[in-house]
């Protein structure tokens, strides 16, 4: 006897088989289970043949509270426009459904990552990080522009920076930005030089401030003995601060400037194309801004830079997260300054076109309607 692949079905077929030709209470007693059971099956064997068999679905045939198709439409849409998580898309475009109900239709529609899976698990160093003093420890670290597929073809035809400079301090988690064409210990120098000129307007006490930076040879990484110039002798020498290396060995000693890098390429370079190098230098400006001041940070209880610093510095100028990206390569051609004051050198807010985060501008109001920005 052939039998189907499907056992519940070829029981339910034998059930309604042996009661059309023995009874029902010959069949309940047959294969052990209520005449009820067997009056269902075979109802439904007499109204629609061996069709009637299949299991039928249970779910409710009508929902009052699913989520309605314009809002699924919008959900998929906004998620197409940027690579957020379900909990971040419903903050900045406000949508109208709960976060697991957004998490539901983008997993419906196969638009989530996977989680990474780490043989080892990483030392969770948020607790750490909670006890540094607020602005105090930086950590500096460049990122090759070359290697992204949606910007290079642009960097190439638009003469775009190819290297990005990045500070980024570790309690706030506000980040500073700064480009160049080429990978040069000046520009290094330059960068640091510029954000302990800038604390010290702020009136910061600069013997709290501890730069770190990698082993690179644009951060004196390669010296083996003390020189009276480079990035170390003008942190501790000319700004009374500290420079550190990160130790060797040590992959999670920037973790917080590579978390960025990899937010940025999906969050800006992935996503915006740019006319020239000012229209780059205007997008990113407003980007700084947006992480600064409107982006909350999951992993710092949703707050963003501006919130964390108001709580822990609240008599601390808020203009002290304004310092703009800055592109080396233009000042340096342009300025008539010698290059030991261009620490002081703030540029001015340029204008923003058609980026996305200019659709976002309620989330830097909060910081312009405060008074003492």
């Amino acid at each position: 006897m052939i039998r189907s692949h499907d056992h519940k079905y070829q029981c339910r077929l034998e059930l309604v088989l042996h009661a059309h030709s023995q009874g029902i209470h010959a069949a309940s007693r047959a294969f052990r289970c209520s005449r009820n059971t067997v009056r269902l099956w075979y109802r439904r064997f007499l109204t629609a043949g061996r069709s009637g068999l299949q299991e039928h679905s249970r779910a409710p045939k009508h929902c009052p509270h699913k989520t309605a198709p314009q809002l699924e439409a919008q959900v998929l849409q906004a998620r197409q426009r940027v690579p957020f998580g379900a909990a971040r898309l419903v903050r900045e475009f406000e949508l109208q459904c709960s976060v697991a109900a957004a998490a539901r239709i983008l997993r419906q529609a196969g638009l989530t990552r996977r989680p990474r899976r780490k043989r080892q698990k990483k030392q969770d160093l948020r607790e750490v990080k909670k006890h540094y003093a607020a602005l105090s420890e930086w950590r500096l670290d460049t990122k090759f522009l070359r290697d992204i597929p949606h910007y290079w073809p642009q960097m190439v035809a638009r003469h775009l920076p190819r290297y990005q400079y990045t500070l980024r301090e570790l309690r706030t988690g506000a980040l500073f930005l700064s480009f160049a064409d080429e990978l040069s210990a000046t520009y290094g120098e330059l960068t640091a030089r510029r954000l302990l000129a800038h604390l010290k307007q702020h009136r910061l006490d600069l013997s709290t401030v501890t730069i770190q930076t990698d082993n690179g040879a644009e951060y004196d990484g390669h010296t083996r003995q003390r020189r009276d110039r480079g990035l170390t002798h003008t942190i501790a020498q000319e700004f009374a601060a500290r420079h550190r290396f990160a130790p060797p060995s040590c992959p999670n000693a920037n973790a917080d400037v590579e978390t960025v890098h990899s937010l940025m390429e999906r969050e800006f370079y992935d996503l915006e194309d740019f006319a020239d190098r000012t229209d780059f230098l205007s997008k990113v400006t407003l980007y700084q801004q947006y992480f600064n001041f409107g982006r909350p940070n999951s992993w710092k209880e949703n707050k963003t830079p501006y919130e964390l610093l108001r709580e822990l510095l609240p008599h601390t100028n808020p203009r002290i997260l304004l310092l703009h990206p800055i592109d080396w390569d233009t000042v340096l051609t342009n300025s008539t300054h010698h290059p030991a004051q261009l620490g002081h050198y703030l540029p001015n807010q340029p204008g923003n076109t058609g980026i996305f985060y200019l659709e976002r501008t309620f989330l830097l109001s909060a910081a312009a309607a405060d008074d003492s920005i």
